[in-house]
């Protein structure tokens, strides 16, 4: 029986705490989905209202000229209530900059809260995958005895982590990519490539079978370094 093999062979078992830890990366995976399409669709809209140098509003097209006088009043008139409540001086100009601020900083908290969500679900990596390898100790034991090697032991319990983490990111990248494609249909079917760039598909699921990767190391490393004898003594 080869690793790959084997570790197939592992997902199958255990079959309610791997399904707990895959839909939990996959949560991790939507999450990060919709806040980083969030931060996206506001740095799209950044750019398409332009700097804050006071040309936020304004049109290029003669046609737009009506629409763009009605903004301006609407401006007008949000600044001088603002001024009037807080008894401050603040310009049109010093408004757009302000609110371009905000929403950049917006965007960062976003991108920060996407990773720790990310990060909360692939570390359940760890935990899943130490419950599954000490419930494994004769059985590793057995495979020490049969000629596998410390180092085929360490690639098979890591690879099955990869695995986890490869079928939740791909479950969460489908339900994120429809949830995200169903809300810019129904506010404007425009936004979907904006804020659902291709590249964020395949770099969430290398992202996150890389980190279940990193994250499973360490019980098998620690499960790999059983001396055989012990093992087969386990249970």
């Amino acid at each position: 029986m080869g690793i790959y093999t084997l570790s197939l062979k592992n997902i199958r078992r255990n079959k309610l705490r791997n399904l707990s830890t895959i839909l939990r990366i996959s949560l991790g995976v939507i999450i990060l989905f919709i806040l980083v399409s969030s931060g996206l669709g506001i740095n799209s809209f950044i750019e398409k209202s332009g700097t804050s140098n006071g040309k936020i509003l304004t049109s290029s097209q003669p046609n737009q000229d009506t629409n763009t006088d009605n903004q301006t009043n609407i401006v007008t008139s949000t600044v001088n209530y603002l001024n009037s409540v807080f008894g401050s001086q603040i310009t049109e100009n010093q408004l757009f900059i302000r609110l371009e601020d905000f929403f950049i900083n917006l965007v960062y908290v976003l991108d920060g809260l996407a990773s720790v969500a990310l990060l909360v679900g692939v570390m359940g990596i760890m935990n899943t995958m130490g419950f599954n390898l000490s419930e494994r100790t004769r059985e590793i034991g057995i495979l020490k005895s049969m000629g596998f090697t410390q180092k085929q032991i360490l690639l098979t319990c890591t690879l099955e982590a990869g695995i986890l983490g490869f079928i939740g990111s791909i479950i969460g990248v489908i339900i994120g990519s429809i949830s995200i494609w169903a809300i810019s249909t129904f506010l404007d079917p425009g936004l979907f490539t904006f804020i659902l760039p291709f590249w964020l598909i395949p770099g969430t699921i290398f992202i996150t079978t890389l980190l279940s990767l990193i994250l499973g190391m360490y019980p098998a490393w620690f499960t790999s370094n059983i001396d055989a004898v012990e093992a087969l003594r386990y249970g």
